[in-house]
């Protein structure tokens, strides 16, 4: 059992890990350049040269699927006929002979990233394939902005979403990292010298949130002794170590509900 949950928690923190190398996307690394001829769904497109180019660390709905369509029609709408430039990871191509790649198309005011155009719209899931990393935290933003904004895929998404602490730990290695919505009991609060911590006693390893005191969040929420016995809601993107366990930092007041109905005694 002891190996077993050392096993679990180093997996965690290898993909967190990973998250901490992250970089923001930057056209002046692209060394490759090419011409969209054809844009085959939402992730991949073709090259005038007859290369096939898979766009990294994305999934967007197969054909056929919800949503399917909406991404490559937007995906057209962004490279159909368009000069773009290419940027490698690590690894080069799949299994499948495919370019592996982050696009980036020039518009007004500058080059932008489609792969998390895409995610930020709703449109595309996170798919991230070691040795290819690059840029995971940016991408974490964006899947962050598009689910709290209920965009595209997840404008659907209600309550049935919402997981409590022992259901997120049923499914902690494939949560972390994404973004999840957690309702628990507040059962401790401290306020730290950069964050306020909301925490919880539920669950194997507990769960908390962090709240910079510098934040937006931060202004809007209620005293924090108000909050010992209450129920929160709060999405964003779950981290986790060996310290704190798993853990949720809230920037904007729309990543957390407060107060939801009182415990009772």
């Amino acid at each position: 059992m002891q190996r077993s949950r050392a096993v679990t928690v180093f997996i965690i923190l290898l993909v967190c890990a990973m998250t901490a190398f992250s970089q923001v996307p930057d056209v002046a690394f692209a060394t490759r350049e090419g011409h969209v001829l054809r844009i085959l769904d939402g992730d991949t497109i073709e090259l005038r040269d007859g290369e096939t180019v898979r766009l990294l660390g994305i999934d967007t709905p197969e054909m056929g699927m919800p949503y399917a369509m909406d991404a490559k029609l937007f995906t057209i709408e962004l490279l159909s006929r368009r000069d773009v430039r290419l940027e490698i990871d690590t690894q080069e191509r799949d299994v499948y002979g495919r370019l592996l790649a982050h696009v980036y198309v020039e518009q007004e005011g500058g080059w932008i990233h489609v792969n998390t155009e895409l995610v930020r719209a709703g449109l595309a899931k996170l798919l991230f394939i070691p040795p290819n990393a690059r840029y995971y935290g940016y991408f974490q933003d964006a899947l962050n902005d598009a689910l709290l904004h209920r965009r595209g895929m997840f404008e659907a998404i209600s309550g049935d979403g919402v997981m409590s602490v022992e259901e997120l730990e049923c499914s902690l290695v494939e949560c972390v990292t994404e973004v999840v919505t957690v309702r628990f009991v507040v059962s401790e609060t401290s306020t730290e010298r950069k964050n306020i911590r909301l925490g919880t006693s539920e669950g194997e390893y507990g769960f908390h949130v962090l709240i910079p005191l510098d934040s937006e969040a931060a202004q809007y929420l209620p005293p924090v002794e108000e909050l010992v016995g209450q129920i929160v809601e709060v999405t964003g993107v779950l981290e986790c170590s060996f310290r704190d366990g798993p853990s949720i930092t809230v920037d904007s007041p729309d990543q957390i509900t407060c107060a939801i109905e009182a415990v009772s005694d």
